[in-house]
Order: C-alpha cells, then sequence, then structure tokens
C-alpha cells in the first residue's frame, strides 16, 4: 500500500531576525519538477541579501502560488509541494483547488462589494476533483518526464501535452523536447524567450511583443518592469503621432511626454535607443541599495568630518604583529583590521556616536537609543553588489580574533554564503576604499545608524615634523615623507553635533599614531 503525506505549502520563511518580507527574485525549478530534500527551490531576496530557500522535503513541484517580483510578508504562501509517496493525481487536483481558493480569497479581500452568498460557492463546486484516475482530465502535471524535460519545456513555453501528441512516449527527456522544439514551424520555434509568469501574463493582455524586449535584455528574463515601459514608450509614441506637427515640434513633443511620463524602474530600449546606450535593468540588490540609500539622505541632515592621521606607527606595529602572529599560525591583521579595532575603542571612549535616533513613536516623541553594544559593520564589495556584514561585540575581540572573523565574513560576502543575521544589527559602519585608489569621499549613513567612517588610501608625501627640545627653546620643525591616511566622519545631525564628532575622530587619530595604547 502506497503511503499518502499530506500536501505542504512553502511559505516565506523567516530568514533573519529582523525580516519582515521578502521579495521573490526567481523560481529555480518549474511546476511538476521533482526535487531532493535541501535542493534550492527559489530564490528570495530579504531587506539584505538574496538568499535560495531549500526543500523541507523530497517530492514536486505542484503549483507555483507566487510569481517573481511578488513582495510577500513572511509566512505567506509561495508554493504547494508533492511530499515523496503521494499520488499525483489527487495532489494535482487538490493543487488547482488549492491555488483557485486562494486567487478567489484574494479577489474577494480586493473587492469586497463582489463577495455575497451566491458568489460563495464551496469549493467543491467551483474545481471539480474527479474521484478515480480515470474521470481525470490529462494534466500536464500527470506527464511522466524528466525534471531537465519539465525546465526545457518551462523556457520554451512548450505543453507536454503537445509533445506527447506529436508521438513522443512518456517518460520525456530533455532531448525529447528539443527535438519536438526543431520540428516546429519556424514562428513557433523562433528566438528563445524567458520572462517571468507576471510578465507574460501583462504582454498577453496587452499584445506586447516579448520576443522584440528580450532581443534588449542580451540573455536575461523579461520582468513586469520592462512590459510596463513598454507600454509606456507605447502610448508616448501614440500620443506624438495623432498630432499633425511638423519635425521640430514632435521631437519637442517626444521630449516632452518623455519628462512627464512616470519614472519606469527597469527600462528597456526602443530599435532606436538600443544604437546610443545600453539600457541594463536594476537588480533586486542593486534597487534595495537604492531605496536604502535615497531614505538615508532624504531624512538625515549628514555632517561631514575631514581627518588626516598619521599612519608610521601603525604600519610599524602591523609589520612586528604580523611577523609574530604568522610563528604562531594566528591570522595576520589587515589595515581595515587594526582600523576596525581603533574605532570600537574610540566608540567604548565616545557611546554618544554609538546610536542611533528612533522616531517609530511618531512627530515629537522621538529618542536617542544608546547602544551599549558595539557591532560594526564593514562595506563589503561582491563584484555584484554591496554588502555589510557585521562584526558583533567587536570592542571584546582581540586583534587575532577581529582579523580572523573579518576574512570569514568577507569570504563568505563575496561567495554569497553569509545569512540574513550576519548583514543586519551594525550600530556603526566603515567604509574602506583606499584599496581602489580613492583618497577621500564621503559615505552615506545607513538606516538605523549615526555614523559612517569613509576610510581612503594611505599615501605617502612630505609632512612637517616638529621637534620639541628641553628648555625654552623653540621647537625645530623639518620635513619627513610619511605614509598619511584621510578618513571622513560622516554624522547624523539630530543626534551628534560637530565637536562631538571632532572628539570621536581625535580619538582614533590617537590611536593610530599610537597603536600601543591598544595592547
Amino acid at each position: 500500500m502506497q503511503t499518502q503525506h499530506e500536501q505542504r505549502t512553502l511559505t516565506m520563511p523567516k530568514l533573519g531576525m529582523t525580516m519582515t518580507e521578502g521579495t521573490v527574485v526567481r523560481w529555480l525549478l518549474s511546476e511538476g519538477a521533482r526535487f531532493e530534500k535541501g535542493e534550492p527551490l527559489v530564490e528570495v531576496m530579504t531587506d539584505k541579501v538574496a538568499l535560495e530557500v531549500e526543500a523541507p522535503c523530497t517530492g514536486q513541484l505542484l503549483k507555483i502560488l507566487a510569481g517573481e517580483e511578488e513582495t510577500l510578508e513572511v509566512g505567506a504562501p509561495l508554493a504547494l509541494l508533492l511530499a515523496e509517496g503521494r499520488d499525483p493525481a489527487a495532489a494535482a487536483a487538490a493543487a488547482s483547488s488549492a491555488a483557485t481558493a486562494a486567487v478567489a480569497s484574494a479577489h474577494r479581500q480586493e473587492h469586497p462589494s463582489l463577495s455575497s452568498p451566491a458568489a460563495d460557492v464551496p469549493s467543491s463546486t467551483a474545481v471539480s476533483a474527479p474521484s478515480s484516475p480515470a474521470e481525470a482530465p490529462t494534466e500536464e502535471t500527470r506527464i511522466a518526464s524528466t525534471p531537465a524535460a519539465k525546465r526545457e519545456a518551462a523556457l520554451h513555453a512548450v505543453d507536454l501535452r503537445a509533445v506527447v501528441a506529436a508521438g513522443f512516449e512518456p517518460p520525456l527527456t530533455r532531448a525529447d523536447i528539443l527535438a519536438f522544439v526543431a520540428t516546429q514551424p519556424a514562428q513557433q520555434a523562433g528566438p528563445e524567450v524567458r520572462a517571468t509568469p507576471l510578465a507574460r501574463k501583462m504582454a498577453r493582455e496587452h499584445q506586447v511583443d516579448l520576443a522584440a524586449l528580450a532581443e534588449q535584455k542580451r540573455g536575461e528574463k523579461v520582468t513586469r518592469a520592462d512590459v510596463e515601459t513598454a507600454l509606456a514608450l507605447r502610448q508616448q509614441q501614440e500620443t506624438v503621432q495623432s498630432t499633425p506637427v511638423d519635425g521640430a515640434t514632435a521631437s519637442a513633443a517626444v521630449a516632452q511626454s518623455r519628462s512627464q511620463a512616470p519614472a519606469a524602474p527597469t527600462p528597456v530600449a526602443t530599435s532606436v535607443e538600443s544604437e546610443e546606450a545600453e539600457v541594463i535593468p536594476l537588480s533586486p540588490t542593486r534597487r534595495l541599495i537604492g531605496q536604502r540609500m535615497l531614505a538615508s539622505v532624504t531624512t538625515m541632515p549628514h555632517i561631514y568630518l575631514d581627518l588626516e592621521i598619521d599612519m608610521s606607527e601603525a604600519e610599524r606595529c602591523r609589520q612586528r604583529l604580523a611577523a609574530s602572529l604568522a610563528a604562531q599560525g594566528e591570522e595576520v591583521p589587515s589595515l581595515t583590521a587594526i582600523i576596525i579595532r581603533v574605532v570600537a575603542a574610540a566608540l567604548r571612549a565616545s557611546p554618544e556616536v554609538n546610536a542611533t535616533l528612533d522616531d517609530s513613536r511618531g512627530p515629537g516623541k522621538e529618542v536617542i537609543r544608546r547602544w551599549h553594544a558595539i557591532h560594526i559593520g564593514v562595506a563589503v564589495d561582491t563584484g555584484q553588489s554591496l554588502l555589510t556584514p557585521v562584526l558583533r561585540y567587536a570592542d571584546r575581540q582581540s586583534l587575532p580574533e577581529l582579523a580572523r572573523n573579518l576574512r570569514r565574513l568577507v569570504e563568505g560576502a563575496r561567495a554569497g554564503k553569509l545569512s540574513p543575521d550576519d548583514l543586519s544589527g551594525a550600530t556603526f559602519t566603515i567604509s574602506n576604499l583606499g584599496m581602489y585608489g580613492i583618497d577621500t569621499f564621503h559615505a552615506i549613513i545607513p538606516p538605523g545608524q549615526s555614523a559612517i567612517l569613509a576610510v581612503g588610501k594611505v599615501t605617502r608625501r612630505g609632512v612637517v615634523v616638529e621637534e620639541r627640545k628641553d628648555g625654552p627653546a623653540e621647537p625645530t620643525a623639518h620635513l619627513e615623507i610619511r605614509p598619511v591616511m584621510k578618513v571622513s566622519l560622516s554624522a547624523d545631525h539630530r543626534v551628534l553635533d560637530g565637536a562631538t564628532g571632532s572628539r570621536f575622530l581625535q580619538r582614533c587619530k590617537q590611536l593610530l599614531e599610537n597603536p600601543y595604547l591598544l595592547l
């Protein structure tokens, strides 16, 4: 007797302590595909990072309930799964019924006026589940095929039933799908179009050529925003063409209509525009970074404080420590690790910097929260995006510990293996662009913090050095070539004033120019 299992619902997981919602980036499998426990099913973007959600069991993906680019709260349904062992025919009917019920429920919530006793039809009436396999309609999910075949069919928008009708016998393989596509007329086996389900739906409703949009995407998926942009451009062109004007006036009208049109999040170039520039849609990560930085600069009054630091002793100290730690098999600290250690000590001496403005209570009830713990975020360029992993309790860690943990977090960020908890909770941030040859820059304060330290490169240049001798004699001065580093503190003026920020920077300068004070 075959073991029966309850149908499972894959929900939006809580991937971090601060996560309240997530956005579906892309589905890694298509409906009907089989998977093993622990296999990635869908990529989800949190407010920190994109992560893959793994399968909680071995089974089959019956129904996708959340389309790509949809933002859902934690716990919201993403898909219906069939655990290993359950009858696929019964599960398919149940999945269809559950999906229909979910859509009807959402429709009633959006349009309460349409809800009536007559409209509240039981699910058994709305979706008739067959009582036996003989009565069941031929569903695509019932056609035996390999996961590779299903993915290939989804890629080419091929109905598996059409493949079987063409003479291919189940179980279908990827080779069967490719052979079927090759036998189709040119208009059916045209250029490969990759698009999200919502983009395909909108394109059908508004008669938008997905193939034309795909040509501008250079292999990337066509999204809802691409279709919306194409519709906006079409409306602009129709508006201009409907007015009989000369060439100069038409050009001005096009320019005016584009300036007045609502800004689209991810524009797609027309055939004319593609010759002038490459249009690249924003990735979810880049869009999130933009939203957070825009919120910061529009809500926080930034002040900037710049300072030069003589790094002679810091470099000398690092060289001595490197030789000693390497002999002991310890991690050799980088300059960034030393700066983190110094900043942590300076924050302990200046707790007013380790704070944030809390306005959650409403206007006129804002408070400043000074954090007891010192958690330092370090901006890391991964090649695809900017992440800020967090060194927790940085002031309690020794320099070798900081060096080890910093390397672990940086490698994890670049490999995409950090969890949202690794990227949240920072009370202060350091952004170092010195390795890119940047002398000085001003950083934007991350939301939830009151300051960020921007670190430039160490440059060897002439410095006037004064030497004081015993007695009333005036100090002598001479010129030396020394390593100098420029730093800039960006601070929220609602929390800090210039004097407070200056004292913090002076403490950082004192510790870097005399690093042995940390011992």
